[in-house]
C-alpha cells in the first residue's frame, strides 16, 4: 500500500506496482439518478480519507465487454476481479504515477476509451496505464496517466424531446468526459501533475469524443493524440433522428400506450441492466447535435478551413495546440460488426446502395470506384467482403486523419501504424483496429515476439515525447511527413503520400467526382442497411 496527502482531497490510499503507483476508483463527478447530468465532486470523503486501492465500479453495460474486445484483437489478457457495474456509482478514474519522486510536475494524460459510444471502460485491463508509465521513467521523460469511466449506450446518449423536457439533458456521455477533465485540470496538482501540460488521449469512440471536445468553450486539455477515431465519421446525429431511435427504445420497452409522464416514471422504475439488455440495435448510442454541448458538425469540407486566416471556427483549436494523429493499416476490420454478416452478395448490396445514397453521381463513376477497390470484379464473396472493408476503412478511418493532420491549424504529427497483428484469427497479419493501444499500453507484451514488440516501444516512446511536451519527430519542411511503424520496410519517417506510408490512393482520385462527404454519408447509409 502507498499513501498521498492531497493537498485538497486528504489522505489518499493507493497501491504500489512495481515503480508506480495507482488510484483507483477515485470519484470524479455525482449523479442523482443514472440519467442526471454529472456534476463535478469536490474534496474527500466524510471520513477525510480515500481508499483508492481496488478498481472503480464501471457504468451499466453489455456484461463481460472486455471479451468482445479480445476477440476482436484475437488476444486476451489477464482479467481481474471487477465489482458489480453502477448506474450512479461509475464516474469514478484511476490515475498512475511514477513511484518516484521528481521536482517539477509532471505532465498528463487522460485516456478515453473508445467501444462505439456503447460499451467499454476505463477500468479494462488492457487500458492499465502501468506499464507506459513506467517506461516513461526508464527513458527519462516521466509522466501521469489518468483512465476514465463515462456512461455508454442509452444512459450516455439516450435523448429525446421528452426526456429533455424532463430534464434529462443529451449527450450525457460526453459531458461525463468534460467533468472528468475538469476534475483532472483542479486536481491533478496535488499527484505532482501539471494541470497546464495535460494531454488527451482517444481511440477509435474515444477519439471521436476527443475531437467532439474541441467545441468547448472552457479549455479542457493542452495536446491531444487521437488514435484511429474521428468526429468526421463519428458524427452527431439531428434531433429528429433521434426521436426515431426514442420511438424504437419506446416500442422495445411496452411504453407506447402512456402518456409523456407515464413513460418517464416507467422507465424509472425498469432495472438498468434489464433495461441496456432489452435494447435493441435500432437505437444506436450516438451524440446528438443539442445545440449546447455539440453546436456544429464537422466535415470534410469545412475542416479544409480550419487552417484559414481569421478566427478559428472551433473554440478548441484555440486551446489545444497540437495534434497526434494516426490510424492502423486495416481500422476497417472493426466493421465486421456491421458487415460480417452480409457477406452473401455484398458486391450486388454495396453497388446498389451507392447508387440510392449517391443520387447525383453517374453510375459510371460509382461502378469505376467499385472496381478501383476490387469490389465489383472480386472472385468470390469473402474476397468482395475484404474490398468493402478497405473501401470502408479508408473513408472512416484513413481520410480523417489526412484531413485533420493536413488542415490542423496548431503543429500536427502523423503516423501510420503498419505492424500486423501476430495472433490467430480472421485478420492474423492485419494492422487491425484496437492493435495500437494493445501495443502502446504494453499489457499484450506477454504474447509477442521481441520484434513487434520492439515497434510497440518505438510507437509508445513516441507518444510519450509528445505527451511531454517534445518534439517525437522532425515534422519540419516543405513536404508533410508522417511516421510509419513497423510492417514491410520496418519504421521510418516518410513523405506523407499513399503509396509511401503503405495506403491507397484511390479515394483522393474521387474528390470532385462524388466528394468525401458525400461518400462518407454514402458509406454510412450503406452500413445502417440502406
Amino acid at each position: 500500500m502507498a499513501e498521498l496527502q492531497h493537498p485538497e482531497l486528504g489522505l489518499i490510499h493507493g497501491k504500489a506496482n512495481n515503480g508506480v503507483i495507482q488510484f483507483s476508483g477515485i470519484k470524479y463527478a455525482s449523479l442523482k439518478h443514472r440519467f442526471s447530468t454529472a456534476e463535478l465532486h469536490n474534496g474527500p470523503g466524510p471520513s477525510g480519507e480515500t481508499d483508492a486501492t481496488k478498481i472503480g465500479a464501471a457504468a451499466i453495460a453489455f456484461p463481460k465487454g472486455w471479451e468482445k474486445e479480445f476477440a476482436l484483437v484475437q488476444q486476451s489478457v489477464q482479467v481481474p476481479d471487477f465489482p458489480p457495474q453502477s448506474d450512479t456509482e461509475c464516474l469514478n478514474l484511476t490515475i498512475t504515477v511514477p513511484e518516484a519522486s521528481f521536482e517539477k510536475p509532471l505532465p498528463v494524460f487522460v485516456f478515453v476509451h473508445g467501444g462505439a459510444f456503447f460499451m467499454g471502460s476505463g477500468t479494462w485491463p488492457q487500458y492499465d496505464h502501468a506499464a507506459l508509465v513506467r517506461r516513461s521513467v526508464e527513458i527519462g521523460k516521466p509522466i501521469i496517466g489518468v483512465n476514465i469511466n463515462y456512461r455508454t449506450g442509452i444512459f450516455g446518449f439516450l435523448t429525446s424531446e421528452e426526456l429533455r423536457g424532463a430534464g434529462i439533458k443529451p449527450n450525457n456521455g460526453l459531458r461525463d468526459q468534460r467533468v472528468a477533465f475538469q476534475w483532472v485540470k483542479k486536481y491533478i496538482g496535488g499527484f505532482n501533475g501539471s494541470p497546464e501540460q495535460i494531454c488527451a488521449m482517444g481511440q477509435s469512440a474515444g477519439g471521436a469524443s476527443a475531437t467532439l471536445q474541441l467545441q468547448s468553450e472552457e479549455p479542457l486539455f493542452h495536446r491531444l493524440v487521437d488514435l484511429s477515431g474521428t468526429c468526421l465519421f463519428i458524427r452527431p446525429s439531428p434531433p429528429s433522428l433521434h426521436e426515431i431511435f426514442y420511438q424504437n427504445f419506446c416500442e422495445a420497452h411496452g411504453l407506447t400506450h402512456l402518456s409523456g409522464r407515464e413513460r418517464i416514471a416507467a422507465i424509472d422504475n425498469i432495472d438498468s441492466q434489464r433495461l441496456l439488455l432489452n435494447t435493441p440495435p435500432s437505437v444506436p448510442a450516438l451524440p446528438v447535435l443539442d445545440g449546447d454541448l455539440l453546436k456544429s458538425v464537422s466535415t470534410f469540407e469545412n475542416v479544409e478551413s480550419w487552417n484559414s486566416p481569421g478566427e478559428p471556427p472551433l473554440e478548441g483549436l484555440k486551446w489545444c495546440k497540437e495534434l497526434f494523429i494516426g490510424d492502423c493499416q486495416f481500422d476497417g476490420n472493426i466493421l465486421q460488426f456491421s458487415l460480417g454478416h452480409r457477406q452473401c452478395g455484398i458486391a450486388k448490396e454495396i453497388e446498389e446502395s451507392l447508387q440510392r445514397n449517391l443520387p447525383l453521381c453517374e453510375k459510371s463513376v460509382i461502378d469505376s470506384l467499385l472496381e478501383a477497390y476490387g469490389i465489383s470484379n472480386a472472385k468470390d464473396d469473402q474476397a468482395a467482403y475484404i474490398a468493402v472493408l478497405e473501401l470502408g476503412n479508408d473513408i472512416t478511418a484513413y481520410l480523417p486523419v489526412e484531413s485533420f493532420a493536413r488542415n490542423w491549424p496548431g503543429t500536427a504529427y502523423t503516423y501510420h501504424l503498419n505492424e500486423p497483428n501476430p495472433w490467430d484469427g480472421p485478420f492474423k497479419g492485419y494492422a487491425i483496429h484496437i492493435f495500437d493501444v494493445a501495443l502502446l499500453f504494453k499489457n499484450y507484451d506477454h504474447a509477442l515476439t521481441q520484434p513487434v514488440k520492439a515497434v510497440g516501444q518505438a510507437f509508445g516512446d513516441s507518444v510519450i515525447s509528445f505527451i511531454s511536451g517534445e518534439t517525437p519527430w522532425d515534422s519540419t519542411g516543405h513536404r508533410p511527413l508522417a511516421y510509419v511503424f513497423g510492417g514491410q520496410g520496418g519504421s521510418r519517417l516518410v513523405e506523407d503520400t499513399p503509396i509511401q506510408v503503405g495506403r491507397r490512393d484511390v479515394l483522393f482520385r474521387y474528390k470532385n467526382t462524388i466528394g468525401f462527404d458525400n461518400l462518407n454519408e454514402a458509406f454510412v447509409a450503406f452500413l445502417n442497411g440502406r
